[in-house]
């Protein structure tokens, strides 16, 4: 089984097709990528909007693609606009009635009415008690992407973003908490990127009732000290909130930055999470986000020691796999940061208790067959995906092992 795990590693999550490998080449040596965010990011934006000029800070690459847990098409990127509200504002991050989210209030407006650049600032961001409101971020944002826009070449009523192979079709639409760039790169190919509004606070700001930073004392090399003291938030309102509790006050935190750190040189933690969520695709689990799985690994990176994961893949992958089931079993995966909100609440008993069951009779579908170690790829591909595996003869023997023995 461990022979055949790095092989589906390899040729079905880690590898891509000849065909893949040509288009990618041909948007890295283009710096194609780096274009979209330089050209429309951080050009035609600030340029069309003197508060988005004034406020942004920084992009920070997020998502699993950048968290080394990415599977499926190797173009799909996440990318967290960095803002910062001005200190004049005396912006007041408060507990929400809602775990895992906070409210901010802005304590002094009196400045917005003496910078011609923050005029519209309540307006655009703020309700009448000075509350910031998610649906009001996002509509700004959307509005910036297409000013954005109008300032790319059009073809025929078709926007182009110019590159030094040529120029791409690209068009936008709102999607949760992000704007997304659909890119095509030809008739079959394309990138997609999420732009997502988020607010950039430092450490002195950190919120009530979260896990303390870990990384509350972590200095560089070079004296300084690291982004590990910053946090986000993220214009995405808790689920199913009733109007009198103003939905839009409420926004998600986000600790990206000290989870990758937390998930970083743990050995087999990456390739086992990027295996588990081949498991969630093919076995539909759809409600199952990828977060919640990283989630997971998270507590696991508390619960073992640094030995756990250098271990053989197979060892942790059945580990990883049992805990899991264990959590969605117990229908409670908590949020790492504030363990009072279960990730998975929202989704009914009767769907937990279906995934649990699947889970536990793929365990013991492997582990009653150890003499059948292909038992996990029907687990893990899709029916072309098994068609090449035994296709290729990949469910035998390296012929090193075959020497060996």
């Amino acid at each position: 089984m461990e022979n055949i795990l790095h092989k589906v590693n390899r040729r079905f999550i880690s590898s891509l097709s000849e065909e893949d490998i040509h288009r990618n080449n041909k948007i890295l040596e283009s710096n194609y990528f780096d274009q979209v965010v330089n050209v429309l990011v951080l050009e035609n934006m600030i340029s069309v909007d003197p508060v988005f000029a004034s406020m942004f800070r920084r992009v920070f690459y997020g998502g699993s693609y950048y968290d080394g847990l990415h599977v499926g098409r190797a173009y799909d990127y996440d990318l967290d606009l960095l803002l910062v509200i001005p200190k004049a504002a005396n912006p007041d991050l408060q507990q929400s009635e809602f775990p895992g989210h906070i409210r901010l209030q802005v304590n002094d407006a009196s400045w917005l009415w003496t910078s011609p650049v923050y005029s519209n600032f309540k307006r655009t961001f703020l309700d009448d008690d000075n509350y910031l409101i998610t649906d009001k971020a996002l509509n700004w944002m959307k509005s910036i992407v297409h000013k954005g826009f109008n300032l790319l070449p059009c073809t025929d009523g078709r926007r182009y973003l110019p590159t030094e192979v040529g120029d791409f079709p690209i068009r936008f639409s709102k999607s949760g908490p992000a704007v997304t760039l659909h890119i095509d790169v030809d008739c079959y190919y394309w990138i997609d990127v999420d732009l997502v509004v988020s607010f950039v606070f430092t450490e002195d700001k950190w919120p009530p009732g979260f896990l303390p930073n870990p990384y509350s004392k972590f200095i560089s090399w070079l004296g300084t000290t690291t982004d590990l003291n910053e946090f986000f938030i993220v214009a995405k309102q808790p689920k199913d909130v009733p109007n009198y509790f103003h939905p839009g006050r409420h926004w998600r935190l986000s600790f990206q930055e000290q989870e990758r750190k937390l998930i970083a040189n743990k050995g087999r933690l990456k390739p086992v999470g990027r295996l588990l969520k081949k498991i969630k695709k093919k076995e539909q689990h759809n409600k199952i986000a990828s977060y919640y799985i990283k989630t997971v690994l998270l507590f696991m990176v508390e619960q073992r020691n640094d030995a756990f994961w250098q271990q053989p893949l197979s060892h942790v992958l059945l580990d990883v796999l049992e805990t899991y089931t264990k959590y969605i079993r117990d229908k409670k995966i908590p949020y790492y940061w504030n363990e009072e909100y279960n990730l998975i609440g929202h989704i009914d008993d009767r769907t937990l208790t279906n995934f649990a069951d699947r889970l536990e009779y793929i365990i013991k579908d492997i582990t009653r067959n150890p003499h059948k170690p292909d038992t996990v790829v029907k687990y893990l591909l899709s029916n072309r995906e098994l068609e090449e595996f035994y296709r290729e003869g990949l469910d035998k023997p390296e012929e090193s092992f075959c020497t060996l023995l």
